[in-house]
């Protein structure tokens, strides 16, 4: 190859080495995630929600750079994944749940750190998630005017930090974007490497408890999961949950009142008709209500004896008092509870007093002049002959022409009166009476051709009118009598009375004797030759007539007659008696005609009743009939190698036949046979046995059937039943499955975040048994000494100062009892080393621009790569290039 060829190829090779940097190393995004992720879309079912990371650092982040996980939160801490792509579809099975997203880093990526973003709870359409949306908006409690809060670690001017907690809420964008509030599952720490001098209760705020061994703690400040406490609404609280704050508030409404009034109206003196009106208390609270007993003073009200919780109400009703005095009320209601909250309402009501003005006033004469004066009316305004509304007492008489009514006696349950009287009203004054018909609970008044007389009638000067008197209808056995007054609808002291007497006897009755039997007949059917003393058929006698019977006492042939209850019975009084068939009646058809009967006065026997009563005896045939009880046996389970075999369990045999029989002893292949307590049974008698399992049976399952077999070839079986089950063996777990997990083999910067796991063996026996052996994370150590209490087993870090590092976990061996986890006070450790190495940092000095323009700014690509070697190359590359063309030259 020629000289000059072979500087042509160095030189190219120079250039494209120089070009790199700007080819390679500008295009992928690394180091710690940061900034803001959310969920795009409406948290409403059926809507497609999508991650949005345009808010996420490093900047220029793609798809490719992320796996993505989605999870409904069933609970505080309950996760249930139900999507793995960028994009999700909100389901029924979401409704009243939160999505919780979380954009993880893929492997080699160079990108570090979880991001965690969770929606709002999903509901059922997109108009109930926007007013969902808004409502969480309007409670957020401390807001900047931009819509952020920021709680940053911030570094200050002399050195030191202070640790602050940043959660960004940015609003909605446009109506399909709704306001996600984001969940960072790890903090963020950053530590001066510098800073040694930091005080102990900065360093050790809201960590979990350290053992210090007089190692530097500076370096180093650590985070767990339980130090980071999340609201309802996402928002997360550095000084741990907040508990709600009590409150105890009520409001009373008043039905069908805005003004919140029970307005009464106005009434007369008469409150019994006025009715109650109701009244509304609720507790607005978050604590119960107690209630105390009030008592208005002219108003009664409702008790509310029982507490009042929060969010319920309770109506009571309000009346005003009996008695009030004519008058205007407005009270005020204040209903006072034990935890001091009155609840008030307003409570009115007009009483008006009855008129006491008359317009019958006693007018009497006077020589003396009145004091008002009177004015003398013109003819016009004269009354007319027919008007007596101011006729003087001596204008007004009425006379009857009898004093007294004096009817016939009436029988009882007369139909229909059949006596009629008649009284004369006469008008004995000087001017028209206007009359009033006196009413009567005894008596009918009616007028002179039948028809119901009504007030209202006029009797001239001088007139007389007749009135019909007769008894009403329905009166019972009495002495009645009722004074009837015809007066002066224009004075009611201008009357006439008149009494009317009547009275009512009882009807004469016939003699009737008379017995009713209940049951008429009865018959014994189905006795067999040889039976038992069936029941007896109780017989109850009653006397229906209306005179008082002397009963005999009753006989049967084919029967047996108890003794009568009672011998004399009253008029609607009952006796009984009982009848049974004899006992060793024959095959056969018997019949019986029992007599109720009575001795007349003449000494004769009168039959009242006849019942009829009849059997029937059948021959008997043989039958031979067994029953056992308990029908199946289950002697349950044992381990296999028992000691002791189960209890034994009885069994019953019974005869249910109508013949002797004898039984054969049972016996049994896998249980052991008792004797049996009889062999010879009789109809209806019974003997027992007892049955087990026998020792020593190996695992499986055993079934037979033992049979009660007899000389008359019947028999009966009871089905037993045992299990043995196979010796568990006990899951003892193997210290080297022990292990951790999350730490990088490449290494972390002093401004990496190192979250890591510690898996303990057997941690996943979800059903344990006894003598079950496992490992659970106990403590871990990088500098100092950070203990768990409980799962999850998980720790993030960071340290500030480069180097090597070993982490250190313990493990606790525990083993079951039976009941229980109990350490055994054996330990395993396991550690894994990692590096640290010094974060670069890159310092950029800006260039002054002529005129006072502005320089632009690069654009930032996220590659901290050093290209000083590179541009020495190219420095390089650009000298040799200058030697060749000047070489040539001097050649030529």
């Amino acid at each position: 190859m020629e000289r000059k060829r072979f500087l042509a190829v160095v030189m190219t090779v120079m250039m494209v080495i120089s070009m790199i940097p700007s080819m390679v190393f500008a295009a992928a995004p690394s180091g710690e995630l940061g900034g803001k992720l959310k969920i795009k879309g409406l948290a409403a079912v059926g809507v497609v929600v999508s991650a949005d990371y345009a808010k996420v650092t490093p900047e220029e982040v793609t798809d490719e750079d992320f796996t993505f996980s989605w999870s409904r939160q069933t609970g505080e801490k309950e996760l249930t994944q139900v999507g793995t792509e960028k994009t999700y579809t909100i389901t029924q099975d979401d409704l009243g749940c939160r999505l919780v997203l979380d954009l993880t880093p893929v492997d080699g990526s160079g990108l570090t750190g979880i991001l965690t973003a969770k929606t709002l709870e999903v509901a059922a359409t997109e108009e109930e998630a926007k007013a969902v949306e808004q409502e969480a908006e309007d409670t957020q409690q401390t807001e900047t005017a931009d819509g952020t809060e920021n709680a940053q670690l911030e570094e200050t001017a002399d050195g030191t930090e202070e640790a602050q907690l940043e959660e960004t809420a940015d609003n909605a964008e446009g109506s399909q974007d709704s306001e996600n509030q984001d969940v960072d599952r790890t903090e963020d720490v950053q530590q001066n490497a510098g800073n040694e001098q930091e005080d102990d209760s900065q360093n050790t705020k809201g960590q979990p408890e350290e053992t210090t061994e007089g190692t530097d703690d500076s370096q180093m400040k650590i985070y767990t999961e339980d130090q980071l406490q999340v609201d309802e609404n996402g928002n997360v609280q550095t000084d741990g949950s907040e508990k709600d704050q009590k409150t105890y508030e009520a409001i009373a409404t008043v039905e069908d009142s805005e003004d919140q009034i029970c307005d009464f109206g106005t009434v007369k003196s008469d409150l019994e008709d006025v009715e109650a009106q109701y009244v509304q208390i609720t507790n607005t609270g978050n604590e119960n209500l107690n209630f105390q007993e009030i008592s208005p003073e002219h108003f009664m009200v409702q008790d509310i004896t029982e507490p009042l919780s929060a969010g319920e109400s309770v109506s009571v009703w309000i009346q005003p008092r009996e008695g009030l005095e004519p008058g205007e009320y407005d009270d005020m209601i204040t209903y006072r509870t034990e935890e001091g909250i009155e609840v008030s309402f307003e409570a009115k009501i007009a009483v008006e007093g009855e008129d006491d003005s008359s317009d019958d006033e006693d007018l009497k004469p006077s020589d003396e002049p009145s004091a008002e004066p009177t004015e003398t009316p013109d003819d016009s305004e004269a009354p007319s002959a027919g008007d007596n509304a101011d006729a003087s007492l001596e204008a007004q008489s009425l006379e009857v022409n009898t004093g007294s009514l004096n009817f016939s006696d009436i029988e009882e349950n007369y139909t229909q009166a059949n006596e009629t009287l008649s009284v004369t009203v006469t008008n004995t004054g000087d001017g028209t009476v206007t009359l009033k018909i006196p009413k009567s609970d005894y008596f009918e008044v009616m007028n002179e051709d039948g028809s119901e007389a009504v007030s209202g009638i006029q009797i001239a000067k001088g007139d007389s009118l007749m009135f019909m008197v007769q008894p009403k209808t329905g009166l019972t056995k009495g002495d009645y009598s009722d004074t009837l007054i015809f007066e002066s609808e224009e004075d009611s002291e201008v009357a006439a009375q008149v009494t009317a007497e009547v009275s009512v006897k009882e009807a004469e009755q016939e003699q009737i004797t008379a017995v009713q039997a209940d049951p008429e007949s009865f018959s014994y059917d189905d006795l067999k030759e040889g039976y038992d003393t069936p029941e007896a058929t109780t017989i109850t006698l009653t006397n229906t007539g209306n005179t008082t019977v002397s009963l005999m006492q009753p006989y049967a042939e084919y029967f047996d007659i108890g003794e009568l209850s009672a011998s004399v019975l009253e008029p609607g009084d009952s006796a009984a008696f009982t009848a049974v068939p004899v006992n060793g009646l024959k095959v056969g058809n018997y019949l019986d005609s029992i007599q109720i009967a009575q001795t007349s006065s003449e000494g004769q026997e009168d039959v009242l009743t006849t019942i009829k009563a009849s059997a029937t005896v059948s021959e008997v045939k043989k039958i031979y009939k067994l029953s056992v009880t308990p029908e199946e046996l289950n002697f349950g389970k044992a381990k296999e190698g028992y000691s002791e075999a189960p209890e034994a369990q009885k069994v019953t045999v019974t005869n249910e036949g109508n013949t002797n029989v004898t039984l054969n002893a049972p016996s049994g292949k896998n249980f052991k046979i008792g004797k049996l307590s009889a062999t010879e049974l009789a109809p209806g008698e019974s003997c027992t046995f007892k049955i087990r399992p026998k020792e020593g049976l190996k695992a499986g399952s055993y079934t037979e059937s033992v049979v009660i077999d007899n000389k008359q070839q019947i028999s009966a079986e009871v089905k037993v039943q045992f299990t043995v089950k196979a010796a568990r063996k006990a899951k003892i777990a193997d210290p080297t499955d022990n292990k951790i997990t999350g730490i990088s083999s490449d290494g972390y910067t002093t401004q990496s975040k190192i979250t890591f796991t510690a898996v303990g063996a057997g941690m996943d026996n979800e059903s344990p048994g006894k003598g079950d052996v496992r490992y659970v994370p106990y403590n871990w150590k990088v500098i100092n000494t950070n203990s768990w209490s409980s799962a999850p087993y998980t720790a993030a870090f960071g340290i500030t100062k480069a180097g090597t590092y070993t982490l250190t976990v313990t493990f606790d061996r525990q083993k079951y009892n039976g009941s229980e986890w109990k350490n055994t006070g054996e330990q395993d450790t396991k550690q894994v080393n990692f590096s640290i190495t010094q974060a670069q940092t890159v310092t950029a000095t800006p260039t002054p621009q002529p005129n006072g323009a502005s320089a632009k700014t690069a654009v930032k690509t996220g590659d901290t790569t050093n290209i000083t070697p590179f541009v020495i190359i190219l420095a390089i590359a650009a000298g040799c290039i200058v030697g060749v063309v000047v070489y040539k030259r001097r050649k030529k």
